[in-house]
């Protein structure tokens, strides 16, 4: 039998090996560095605010682990409690013995009893996770652009370094942010903490009257396309800004490194920013069929999950799903989750969600939960889950009306790594 309990502290080094052993890609090769790497995980765990390590235990045994996450995330303006989920990791030999399925029912469970409705995690294969009833989120996309190509205002005064001095302005101006922006998460100082240990990381911000309305987080990468000691990229980490002046001057900041820096990697989910750029072409001088000029590379990353439907519409009252007066009976299916499954009958009053059960419904719509939560989250719109043949609707006339209420002008970005 498995018990999931939550992992003690003496427990670490055993956690320890099992990642190390899970995760084979870099890893520990002595004694000295298991050591090591218990010290930081007792240290990240006695640090960080809202994170739990919980294993699979058999005999006693720790045959599986993963962390827990308690996050607050902007939904459509309100932060909703949200429960994230990393580093899941299986004992190699306990592999396909559903160790990992029981470590993420537990999670669903978890967050569920505690009164969530979403969950949220980093997927080590989306297909997989897209099986489990978690939905994609919005993709990400990296520019590697010349520093030219970041247009020059000609003002950056306010510009400043900043240093463990600032880290509290930081934390302010990321979290005033993600109160502006669809799916960003608050954040506390504890994820800033090595932005201004590592001498390597440099964060430049921009202060006005004693406040920060913008900053730059990036470092230094030598080149490996030439033998050019005077020459380097620069890899952007975070970049947030508050008002169009901040953007303004970290752009001209980009833009005066063009003497010593080749080419910057700048990732991003703004799906316009090319409109910003004077070039935003990678630099490959590669052309896609016919003449489209290579820009970016992109990929999938954080995946969400509405673990309560019903709590999710109510959490979301005050919300205007764009003035509809409609009824909508939701036909879920969840097979990961099944107590979240079933019909649930949302009736939108000018916008308005409130959950009635049993009322009459204009459409009743079958869809998985997967495909529901990036729907209800503006991820994709319900014209193209329709096309795609991901949800069945019993009023096909409808399809248009259905679209236009839970169509969003910001779908989701996510600047949390966990």
């Amino acid at each position: 039998m498995h018990e999931v309990r939550q992992i003690r502290e003496e427990e670490y080094r055993d956690n320890v090996i099992l990642h190390e052993q899970a995760y084979t890609a870099n890893p520990a090769s002595s004694e000295e560095e298991i050591e090591k790497l218990v010290k930081q995980e007792k240290e990240f765990l006695a640090q960080a605010e809202g994170v739990v390590p919980y294993g699979v235990f058999k005999d006693d045994k720790l045959i599986g682990s993963m962390k827990l996450f308690d996050f607050e995330m902007n939904v459509f303006g309100s932060f909703l409690p949200t429960g994230g989920l990393s580093s899941v990791g299986v004992d190699l030999l306990h592999k396909k013995e559903r160790v990992a399925k029981t470590l993420v029912d537990f999670y669903l469970d978890y967050f569920d009893q505690r009164g969530y409705a979403l969950a949220a995690l980093y997927a080590f294969r989306p297909d997989f996770y897209y099986q489990m009833g978690f939905g994609y989120g919005l993709k990400k996309d990296v520019y590697t652009i010349a520093p030219h190509a970041f247009p020059n205002f000609k003002h950056k005064a306010d510009l400043d370094f900043l240093t463990k001095e600032d880290d509290q302005a930081l934390v302010d101006c990321y979290n005033a942010f993600a109160e502006q922006q669809h799916g960003l998460m608050k954040k506390s100082l504890f994820q800033y903490k090595r932005a201004f240990e590592k001498f390597n990381i440099k964060v430049v911000g921009v202060k006005k009257k004693g406040k920060l309305t913008g900053y730059a987080i990036f470092s230094f990468k030598e080149r490996q396309d030439t033998n050019n000691f005077l020459s380097s990229n620069i890899i952007v980490h975070e970049f947030v800004y508050t008002d169009k002046d901040a953007l303004q001057q970290l752009s001209t900041f980009f833009h005066s490194q063009k003497d010593q820096v080749h080419r910057i990697s700048f990732p991003t989910q703004d799906e316009t920013i090319h409109h910003f750029f004077t070039d935003a072409r990678d630099g490959s001088d590669e052309l896609i069929n016919f003449v489209y000029h290579q820009t970016n590379r992109a990929g999938l990353g954080l995946m969400y999950r509405v673990i309560n439907v019903k709590r999710f519409f109510d959490q979301l009252s005050k919300h205007n799903f764009n003035n509809a007066n409609y009824t909508i009976t939701f036909q879920v299916t969840d097979t990961m989750y099944p107590k979240n499954a079933g019909d649930v009958t949302v009736r939108f009053t000018n916008g308005k969600p409130a959950v009635i059960q049993g009322a009459k419904a204009d459409t009743t719509i079958k869809i998985d939960v997967s495909d529901l939560s990036s729907l209800v989250l503006g991820v994709v719109d319900f014209e193209k889950l329709h096309l795609y043949d991901k949800v069945t609707v019993s009023n096909e006339a409808h399809v248009n009306t259905i679209n236009e209420i839970f169509y969003t002008r910001h779908k989701p970005i996510s600047m949390t790594d966990f």
